[in-house]
């Protein structure tokens, strides 16, 4: 499968990420609890239908 991608010259994947500007943030201690510093980024993984977020 992947010789296949190779011998057509395409690439796997692009990403797109758009220009954000620097806003808020935790705390270090709040930063490191939720795995980033960075209140928009803060998604945590509620499982499928949202029923383990709190």
């Amino acid at each position: 499968m992947y010789e296949q991608l190779d011998d057509l010259g395409l690439p796997v994947a692009m990403g797109y990420v758009p220009m954000t500007r620097f806003g808020k943030t935790f705390d270090p201690a709040a930063g490191l609890q939720n795995g980033t510093i960075f209140p928009d980024l803060c998604k945590p993984f509620c499982g499928k239908g949202g029923g383990g977020c709190k």
